[in-house]
């Protein structure tokens, strides 16, 4: 079959916190070329912030490269939350702030008293920079240039635009603990409200819309045809999270991994939610509630384990004497109290220290197990459990969390690239009326021994009172 004969395909443009990646699918899901690049900011501005022009360059160099190979029939961007675009015309009247921006000072404190409040907007000030504190920033610092724009479009949405498409925004990226919308009524917060910012945010479109077609510069450029269909973008773990939707799985405890550990789990009381332990509250890509827990597992993990490599045999043979030992890292090692009121940077080791690569990999896992068995617990899980992203490969992780929750199942999703395999199958959406089957999972064996489990057990109550009452 030759490129013009093939069934259309989907290019998703995934805009990681690491790593940009393009990726082709079907559109029932199914992964057929990814590409990737490192995503590294620029300090050549006046705040760290991303390189939009860089990735812009990459991203249709590589559409060139997979029109040859595929017939694409839509594009679609994902990107995850805290990120969004100052646009007059098509183009940034500012840089894309970085949310890892150290602000000023008195940015800091000027933010502190303006702030939404947690039932409003379901998320503290801590942790990643927060969309309505980084306009703060750029109209206080930048007025001139804050005044020229026109739109305020989330990451996603602003690729949309320079493709081809319209302005657009999308309730998925406005929830996500950005500060800028009221989670409760539906409609901009009171901060964007009372700033007159409200005013930039374009008419809402549902993720998976068709937003135009492919300008004549771009397809000039990527070979793509005119006829490409634009989509409206999706936040990253919220196209996760709808790819088991569509696969039928909508009531799963989602673990969705990489950078930042989020769990989902639809049902909880959104009175439940404790803003102290870092629980927040997403909006999917159908406007539903979907009561979460956001810690930063994955940047925790590697300032633990300090980047050792070992093998999963390794790290399982590990895990028993490290239990033995008595050996626990305690959070948090990051500027975040995640699930323990006031643990920010106060994260140690206690016990006799790891010794080996794969000790230290071991301890890692512990931390990262038993940090994900305290969010489903807060969230309530008591049903099938999928870990999906970057820990989904982490043999010793899935099979001690498994271990832990001796009543539920555990599976690891197969596929690797989850966030854009979701933002992939929101390509047609609501034309579609049976389940993909395009999810494949595999079950988890938790670790054996009943000793070592009833140790695992016993370790993960000392992490809790060690964590929760630190000395």
């Amino acid at each position: 079959m030759t490129r013009s004969e093939a069934s259309p395909r989907i290019a998703v443009l995934d805009i990681g916190k690491t790593n940009l990646k393009l990726l082709v699918a079907s559109e029932d899901g199914w992964p057929l070329e990814t590409l990737s690049i490192p995503n590294v900011p620029t300090t050549a501005g006046p705040y760290l912030a991303y390189d939009l022009a860089g990735l812009e360059e990459w991203f249709l160099d590589t559409l060139a490269v997979v029109t040859q190979r595929h017939t694409i029939g839509a594009v679609i961007a994902t990107a995850h939350g805290c990120g969004a675009v100052l646009v007059e015309g098509d183009e940034p009247v500012l840089p894309m702030m970085d949310y890892d921006a150290v602000s000023p000072p008195e940015i800091d404190q000027a933010y502190a008293r303006i702030a939404p409040a947690y039932d409003e907007v379901f998320c503290g000030i801590s942790g990643a920079m927060r969309l309505g504190k980084q306009l703060l920033w750029q109209e206080s610092a930048y007025p001139a240039e804050f005044a020229r724009a026109k739109i305020y479009l989330t990451t996603a949405q602003y690729f949309a635009l320079r493709l081809g498409g319209c302005a657009a925004s999308e309730i998925s990226q406005l929830a996500a603990q950005s500060h800028i919308w009221d989670l409760c009524h539906h409609q901009p917060s009171s901060l964007m409200r009372k700033r007159g910012w409200d005013r930039l945010l374009p008419e809402r479109a549902s993720a998976g819309a068709v937003l135009g077609r492919v300008s004549e510069a771009v397809a000039k450029r990527t070979g793509l045809a005119r006829s490409t269909e634009i989509l409206c973008g999706v936040h990253d773990s919220n196209a996760n999270l709808f790819r088991y939707k569509a696969a039928g799985m909508a009531d799963t405890s989602i673990l969705s991994t990489g950078t930042w550990m989020i769990g989902f789990q639809r049902g909880l009381a959104l009175d439940k939610l404790d803003a102290t332990r870092g629980m927040v509250l997403n909006i999917d890509v159908d406007g539903e509630n979907v009561p979460s827990t956001l810690i930063a597992t994955g940047r925790e993990y590697d300032l633990i384990s300090r980047d050792h490599d070992a093998s999963d045999a390794a790290v399982l043979t590990a895990l028993p004497s490290l239990l033995a030992l008595g050996t626990l890292a305690l959070p948090s090692f990051v500027g975040d109290d995640g699930l323990f009121p006031g643990a920010a940077h106060r994260g140690r080791i206690i016990g006799p220290r790891p010794e080996t690569p794969a000790e230290w990999q071991g301890l890692a896992v512990l931390y990262a197990a038993f940090s994900a068995n305290r969010c489903l617990d807060a969230l309530g899980s008591s049903k099938h459990i999928v870990i999906d992203g970057g820990f989904a490969a982490n043999l010793p992780f899935a099979r001690a969390l498994a271990a832990l929750r001796p009543s539920q199942s555990v599976s690891v999703s197969q596929s690797r690239d989850g966030t854009a395999l979701g933002a992939a199958l929101l390509w047609r959406r609501f034309s579609r009326t049976i389940p993909v089957s395009s999810v494949v999972l595999e079950a988890v064996t938790p670790l054996g021994e009943d000793e070592c489990k009833r140790t695992l057990s016993a370790a993960y109550q000392s992490w809790i009172s060690f964590s929760e009452h630190p000395s």
